[in-house]
Order: structure tokens, then C-alpha cells, then sequence
């Protein structure tokens, strides 16, 4: 297990600065650094589970959180934006998503929410017997049989089976997911394409008020 200097967590954690010299730092996993944080500060410093390391460890240790629907152990385990982190003993689930502010933070959601995982398409690849792989932005992968998706695209699994597809087109519902309106959800007016090795960029409205950002940042939500 590692750790880094507190004072020079990512911005997008939650957490005090000047408590103790160090923090853990989130295994190698499917999230980035700032967009991720280790499951047991999440416990810990947030959801305030307990107090020393050593409670935590013992809560994980009984297999008392889920992840996705998964039971995980590991204190420094990279917990990320729109995963799902449960409690079954005291019936809390919860979905990561960002502040207004760009913190990560939680949102709580019933037992049946729970239960359904939202990812976006950041790349696909063709396969044998014309299937085809769907690489999602959290480092997960799907492979299906046939393919009506495209790259930014987003779908709604269960059980790791696709329930709706959600498409990357004007009028989408969309969440910020960097930028300075990260947080936030709006309506997809347009989409610019970028020559060359330039990005994309979204043209959105919330409450009537029209922004840009970088395509990447963009998440499509079910309405």
C-alpha cells in the first residue's frame, strides 16, 4: 500500500489537509488519480464508518462493502465516478458522482439503483465471428454480438448485460465530468467537430444558457 502527502491530494478529494502528513493512495485500477479515491478513506473520511484505519480494515475484512455489487477488501481499492458503493448491513448504497464544486462525492440511491451501472463508450474493436468489444471509460470491457453502439455513446448495464442504450446525439441529457461546470447536467445542442488532432467540443444548455466544453467531459445520462 502507498501513500502521498495529503496536502497534495488531488483536488477532487474531499478531505482535510492538515490533519497527518500522509494519505493512502488508490491501488493501479480502472480510474484515474483525481478521479478516484481508496475505498477505506472513502469510509473513513466521508461516509465516517470509523475512525482509526484498523476499524476499517476490520469492516472490510467481514466483507461488509460492495462495490459494484462486489465484495471488496482493500483498503487503497480506486473507487470512481458513477460506481456504487453498498452497505448491506445498514442498507446504504450510494453513487459517486462530482460536486458542483469538483469534489467527489455521494449521492444516495435505493436498493433497486443499486442494482444498474452507467458507462460510457471510449473505444470499441472489431472481433472474431464479427464480435465486437466494447471498451468503457473505467477500463472495463463488454463483448457483444451486435453492434448498434457508437464512441461516447453510454449504456446502462445489469448484471453486465446491456438494458438501454443511451446515444450521443443533440438533445441528450448530459453530465460534466471536468471543465468548469463539472458537476453539472445539461442539454447537448450541438457538436462541433475539431479538425486534425484537435478535440471536439459540445455546445450544451443548462437552464437556457448556452456553454462549450471538450466533448470528453461529456457523460450521457437517462433522461
Amino acid at each position: 500500500m502507498t501513500h502521498l502527502k495529503r496536502i497534495n491530494a488531488p483536488s477532487t478529494w474531499p478531505v482535510e489537509r492538515k490533519t497527518t502528513t500522509f494519505i493512502t493512495k488508490p491501488s493501479p485500477g480502472p480510474h484515474k488519480l483525481e478521479e478516484s479515491m481508496p475505498l477505506g478513506v472513502i469510509l473513513r473520511e466521508i461516509l465516517k464508518i470509523g475512525k482509526e484505519k484498523r476499524e476499517i480494515n476490520i469492516i472490510l475484512n467481514n466483507n461488509k462493502v460492495l462495490i459494484n455489487n462486489k465484495v471488496r477488501k482493500e483498503f487503497d481499492f480506486p473507487v470512481g465516478i458513477f460506481d456504487t458503493l453498498s452497505i448491506p448491513d445498514l442498507n446504504k448504497h450510494y453513487k459517486v458522482v462530482y460536486s458542483l464544486k469538483g469534489k467527489l462525492d455521494l449521492k444516495e440511491v435505493n436498493k433497486e439503483e443499486s442494482n444498474y451501472k452507467i458507462c460510457k463508450i471510449i473505444g470499441k474493436k472489431t472481433l472474431k465471428k464479427k464480435k465486437t468489444q466494447l471498451n468503457f471509460y473505467n477500463g472495463e470491457n463488454l463483448i457483444i454480438d451486435k453492434d448498434n453502439y457508437k464512441v461516447r455513446d453510454s449504456v446502462i448495464l445489469k448484471d453486465n448485460k446491456i438494458v438501454k442504450h443511451l446515444k450521443f446525439e443533440k438533445n441528450a441529457l448530459i453530465y460534466l465530468t471536468g471543465g468548469k461546470h463539472i458537476g453539472n447536467k445539461g442539454t447537448l445542442v450541438d457538436i462541433k467537430k475539431a479538425p486534425g488532432f484537435s478535440k471536439d467540443i459540445v455546445v450544451f444548455k443548462i437552464e437556457n444558457k448556452t456553454h462549450e466544453t471538450l466533448a470528453d467531459y461529456s457523460f450521457v445520462l437517462e433522461k
